[in-house]
C-alpha cells in the first residue's frame, strides 16, 4: 500500500517512492526538514489581506495562484530557502532579487541574477512596482497589487 508524504516546500501530498513533487517540482532527494512558513495557511498558501497590503500573486509557474504578502520590506526573492519569497527552480538564482520601499515607492532590484529580473516584459536592474505590474523571475510570473 502506498504511503503518503508531504512536500516540505508546498505541502502537497507525495506518494512514497516519488522523487519529485508534482505540484511545485521540488526534488525529494535525501533528508528534508519541514519548515513552518510564517503566516502560512494550512494549505501552504499565504492569505491575501483584504486591507490593501502590497502582495505578489503568482500567475505563471509551478506555484500558480499562490500569493505572498509584502508585510515586511525589504523582502528577498530567490531559490535559497532563507529568502522571504522562496521559488525553488533552477531558473531562479539563490538570491535573485530584492523588493524594498524607497520613500513612497516600492521597487524591485535585481541582485546580479543569472537570468535577470523582468518587469512588464523588459529586463531591469531596478524598477518601480505599481498596481498590475508583471514581475518575472525565472519561470515564475507574478502580478503586483496593493489593493
Amino acid at each position: 500500500m502506498d504511503e503518503t508524504k508531504t512536500c516540505p516546500v508546498c505541502g502537497a501530498a507525495v506518494r512514497d517512492g516519488e522523487h519529485e513533487c508534482e505540484r511545485c517540482g521540488f526534488k525529494l532527494v535525501g533528508a528534508t526538514e519541514e519548515l513552518e512558513s510564517p503566516g502560512a495557511a494550512s494549505s501552504g498558501i499565504i492569505e491575501i489581506d483584504p486591507c490593501g497590503k502590497p502582495r505578489l500573486t503568482l500567475v505563471k509557474g509551478p506555484l500558480k495562484g499562490e500569493a505572498f504578502l509584502l508585510d515586511a520590506l525589504p523582502a528577498t526573492i530567490g531559490r535559497d530557502p532563507s529568502c522571504d519569497i522562496f521559488l525553488n527552480n533552477m531558473t531562479v538564482s539563490r538570491k535573485h532579487a530584492i523588493i524594498e520601499r524607497l520613500g513612497s515607492r516600492i521597487v524591485v532590484r535585481d541582485n546580479t541574477s543569472l537570468n535577470g529580473t523582468w518587469v512588464d516584459g523588459k529586463i531591469v536592474e531596478e524598477a518601480e512596482l505599481i498596481e498590475g505590474t508583471l514581475l518575472q523571475v525565472g519561470t515564475f510570473s507574478m502580478r503586483f497589487s496593493c489593493r
